[in-house]
């Protein structure tokens, strides 16, 4: 397997761990499980608790896909806090710019186009994601179970599950959709999904390769840059 296609499985086996949790802490918080954790304890202490608990929580998602991409990762695993490291950095890269790009669009589009965007975009690429959620989880399936021929067909057979669901079972896709419904935690999904699995990914495949050719110099490792491993 050459490096290249390593990265984009990683990725995409990081992007279901992180979406995944994303939108489990979005369902939690839905039918109200965060609430009834909170009436656990005094009233006068919620202050302060959230202001510890949305952090840990907020960490959660990006940890665990850090963790899952840095055991997935081949010949052997690398270490953990390389890909939380990774997951951590890339999604905060990702929420920055996606900010600034945001904020200047709005700006110069007009605004019955921006609430167009805003109507219909979310849920366009959250449905979009659910897809590259199924298949990166076939993927890392197939990458614990050492199957070549499952993970040459996740994404073959997310095609055909994906169009079923819709076509039988429409209501439920977007059931499921709709629980990210608010601005804010639809931009945080999106962090997650593609800068905290591309940093993870990137992150992981350094540790490794420096694994396998021991300590160099700079500019002696002949890795590819972050930019160059997703510019195709």
């Amino acid at each position: 397997m050459t490096r290249r296609l390593e990265f984009w499985e990683l990725a995409a086996c990081g992007a279901a761990a992180g979406g995944t949790g994303v939108w489990g802490l979005a369902a939690a918080a839905r039918i109200g499980w965060l609430r009834a954790f909170l009436d656990l304890f005094p009233h006068s202490s919620w202050d302060a608790l959230t202001w510890v608990l949305i952090p840990v929580l907020l960490l959660l998602a990006p940890a665990a896909q850090g963790a899952i991409v840095a055991r997935l990762a081949a010949p052997r695993p690398a270490p953990v806090r390389r890909g939380v490291a990774g997951s951590v950095a890339g999604t905060l890269l990702v929420l920055l710019a996606a900010s600034t790009f945001v904020l200047a669009l709005i700006r110069r589009l007009p605004a019955p186009v921006v609430g167009m965007l805003a109507r219909t975009l979310p849920q366009t690429l959250i449905l979009g994601c659910g897809g590259l959620l199924v298949g990166g989880w076939l993927l890392a399936a197939g990458r614990l179970l050492q199957s070549p021929r499952l993970r040459a067909a996740a994404f073959p057979i997310v095609v055909l599950v994906g169009g079923a669901a819709w076509l039988r079972a429409r209501g439920w896709v977007l059931a499921a959709a709709y629980v990210l419904d608010r601005a804010e935690v639809v931009a945080f999904f999106l962090a997650v999904v593609f800068g905290g699995a591309f940093g993870a990914a990137w992150s992981v495949q350094r540790a490794t390769a420096a694994n396998l050719t021991g300590p160099m110099r700079p500019g002696e490792s002949g890795e590819e840059s972050f930019p160059s491993m997703v510019r195709k």
